[in-house]
């Protein structure tokens, strides 16, 4: 069984990293005062408090991460301003995705333990180096019958529900079961959430050796992605300002039956859209580009098997094995087509943890499989060309309308009826692709004196990648490429007390995180004879971590503090354009108080400046002619100029200062209330900075009420009403930018027993 330490704080309410073992960086039980990495773990209490929806909510509990918009369907969190692994139960949910998927299902989840930093040998290669969120779900009780059911109610006809319930079976065997819904609307027009999630799990124990735990659970969604609103200028983020305008490509001007022009988007001079604009008139700030033709839904079954065999109080044989289906398909009327159909992903790691005299180590196999079959377009994306000024205009948003659209080049979808797909040797993100690997490690931790612990680990992934253009004709479009990618890390821990802590740590991998494509396949590219083939370069890129930080436990316990420091190199590479040499480095420092289980508080800071090189010319998408006002066109006859190529670029999509606060507080009588707050500083929208979100902050604030076994709670959102922004995909931050929902309220009923 996990050890636990008894507090008057209930397990299922403690905001301490110190009230539980942890073992999702190294694989072992480990105290939090000896892990050399920055750490925070999120409780089923603060995700509760917080009404955590998806990862864009992780930056209100931890300063490390700040997730963009991605089209308002964020697959992936984003943590100290990189792409970050999901991972359930310590084994990744896919080796790798485009970050822009099927909405997050946090029904299975207990809590959420959130790692900055690239994956150490237990983990392994990833296209994700920014860190992970380790998913703990819901585990069995074996101490008695325990349930709940609980509803919420709120603005724009939100509607979610969850039933939660389990216990034993018999002295050796508990389960658990939930089963979550929502049948929503949503603050911006034509965007819904449409789930149902259900969740088991079985924990048999026939012995005190031997424990083996079972999970499965089905997530399907209907939703809409949200590019945002178009034609992004300073004065629509600083006042709510839209240019209007109208298509008038070829000379033909809008009319009653086509009040966008649509027969003509993509058609003007040089391929591109030509906009006759009109005046800046005031943005409603619910509108997005996408329109209500746009509809996306997924589908995903995860099963998981953890088996572990306790041999002797010094050796212990852990073997955990995951599987995942993924099916989705996103229609956006603004150009975007894509269906995954389907990724399948299978991984197994068998782990054998020995005891010495003077340390542990953990050593053992990983075999990974996965294939993935994917169709996408979005060659054909004129965001700019939609006038979003007049509500009723949205409806006539239509791409697949234009005459230009049939001579695009996309292809028929097989099995899919009017949908259409570039072939994967034109846009490397279609893709029929196989990923094969084993991977032998080995990570240990040793005592070279009583205060002080080496601990170092090293890996290698052994991988072979099959890929074939499903879209090409005749059947060509095929590679295959070997390769190996090696993971090393090593950190040295010196106590200073027994509850002050101090750290140095390093880690080197190699990484294929410039060759993602859509659905987590790999994409083909040509080489200078026009035949497919997957760069070796893409699949090696580096990237290289030095931490140094420093934790204490205070106050009998009740007080956890942790700071850091860090320095990141890695390589990415972004939409159309080569691989990037990134560099990022910060400040970190996060503190959880928590004296007794009628009060907490997390208060957390980050400073973190992440930047490329001018030189890298990263590509923006920008597909009319200049707006007025607006960022400069960087393919217009002052391009050159408006983007030089010297010096350095700030990272977009994320602050330099991160501050979150949350204070809970529950009197005697049963009334609490809970209240949080978010402050980020400015950040660019676009590579070269030209559009920029100022200063914003968010307050949210709790009012609850628990007798006996009911809890209710009134919970509003935004409570200062502020316009806020998100930032875009970088690609397309001189396109679009996404507005946060203003002022709403919520209501939830929960009888738990």
């Amino acid at each position: 069984m996990s050890q636990v330490e008894v507090t008057e704080v209930p397990i299922d309410q403690q905001v301490l990293p110190t009230a539980r073992p942890f073992n999702s960086v190294f694989g072992m039980d480990d105290d939090i005062l000896d892990v050399p990495r920055n750490v925070t773990i999120v409780s089923r209490a603060q995700m509760d408090d917080i009404n955590i929806q998806d990862v864009t909510d992780f930056s209100k509990l931890t300063s490390s991460s700040y997730t963009d918009s991605d089209f308002g369907s964020p697959a992936n969190p984003t943590i100290r301003g990189q792409p970050a692994d999901v991972f359930i139960n310590g084994m990744r949910e896919h080796v790798g995705d485009n970050g822009d998927g099927i909405p997050l299902d946090f029904n299975l989840v207990e809590s959420v333990n959130i790692v900055p930093g690239p994956a150490t040998a237990v983990q392994g290669a990833s296209p994700y180096v920014g860190g992970f969120a380790d998913f703990i779900t819901k585990q069995p009780f074996f101490d008695g019958d325990h349930g709940s059911i609980s509803y919420t109610y709120g603005s724009y006809d939100a509607n979610r529900w969850t039933v939660d319930l389990g216990g034993p079976a018999s002295p050796t065997l508990a389960y658990r079961f939930s089963y979550s819904g929502e049948d929503s609307d949503s603050f911006w027009y034509y965007r819904l959430k449409q789930t149902t999630s259900i969740y088991g799990a079985i924990e048999w124990r026939p012995n005190k050796k031997y424990d083996l735990f079972l999970s499965v659970n089905g997530f399907v969604a209907d939703y809409r992605e949200n590019f945002g609103i178009n034609r992004p200028t300073q004065a629509l983020i600083s006042d709510g300002l839209y240019q209007s305008g109208t298509n008038v490509n070829n000379g033909t001007k809008a009319t009653a039956s086509d009040p966008q022009n649509a027969f003509n988007v993509g058609g003007g001079p040089g391929g591109s859209d030509v906009i006759a604009f009109g005046p800046v008139v005031p943005i409603d700030y619910r509108v997005s580009a996408n329109g209500p033709l746009s509809h996306a839904h997924g589908q995903e079954y995860d099963l998981q098997a953890i088996q572990t065999d306790t041999v002797s109080t010094n050796f212990k044989i852990v073997d955990n094995t995951i599987y995942s289906y993924t099916k989705r398909d996103t229609y956006n009327a603004d150009g975007y087509n894509e269906v995954d159909d389907p990724t399948v992903f299978l991984d197994n790691r068998t782990e054998f943890i020995v005891t010495l005299g003077g340390g542990e180590i953990n050593t053992g196999l990983e075999e990974r499989y996965q294939h993935v079959i994917d169709y996408t377009d979005f060659f054909f994306e004129p965001v700019n060309v939609w006038d979003l000024s007049t509500k009723a205009l949205l409806s006539d948003i239509n791409f697949q309308k234009s005459q230009y659209f049939a001579t695009s080049g996309a292809l028929p979808i097989p099995g899919w009826p009017g949908r259409y797909a570039i072939q994967g040797i034109y846009s490397n993100d279609t893709n029929n692709s196989e990923l094969s690997s084993v991977s032998p490690y080995a990570q240990s931790s040793w005592k070279l004196a009583s205060n002080l612990t080496f601990v170092i680990g090293a890996r290698m992934d052994i991988m072979h990648l099959g890929d074939i253009d499903p879209l090409t004709p005749g059947g060509g479009g095929e590679a295959n490429l070997g390769f190996a990618e090696p993971n090393a890390n090593a950190s040295l821990v010196y106590k200073i007390t027994p509850t002050v802590s101090t750290y140095v740590t390093g880690n080197f991998s190699e990484n294929y995180t410039g060759d993602l494509a859509d659905g987590g396949g790999f994409g083909l590219y040509t080489d200078a004879n026009g035949n497919a083939t997957l760069p070796r370069s893409l699949f090696s890129e580096e990237s290289n971590l030095f931490e140094y930080g420093v934790k204490t436990s205070a106050a009998g316990k009740t007080l956890f503090i942790t700071s850091d420091v860090f320095y990141q190199t890695r390589q990415n590479k972004p939409q159309g354009t080569p691989a990037i040499q990134y560099q990022y480095y910060g400040f970190e420092t996060s503190a959880n108080y928590q004296p007794n289980k009628f009060f907490y508080a997390t208060l957390g800071y980050s400073w973190i400046n992440g930047s490329l090189p001018a030189s890298a010319n990263p590509y923006q998408a920008y597909d009319t002619n200049q707006i007025p006002g607006g960022p400069p066109n960087p393919y217009g006859p002052l391009g050159a100029q408006a983007y030089p190529l010297t010096g350095r670029l700030r990272a977009p999509g994320q602050p330099l200062d991160t501050i979150n606060a949350l204070v809970s507080y529950r009197c005697a009588g049963g009334f609490g209330i809970e209240a949080n707050a978010l402050v980020t500083s400015p950040m660019s929208n676009d590579y070269w900075g030209y559009l920029v979100i100022p200063w914003q902050y968010e307050i949210d604030a709790t009012l609850s009420y628990k007798w006996k076994n009911w809890d209710i709670r009134a919970t509003v959102t935004n409570l200062t009403n502020q316009h806020n922004w998100q930032p875009s995909d970088a690609t397309y931050g001189l396109e679009g930018i996404v507005s946060e929902p203003t002022i709403q309220g919520f209501a939830t009923i929960r009888y738990k027993y």
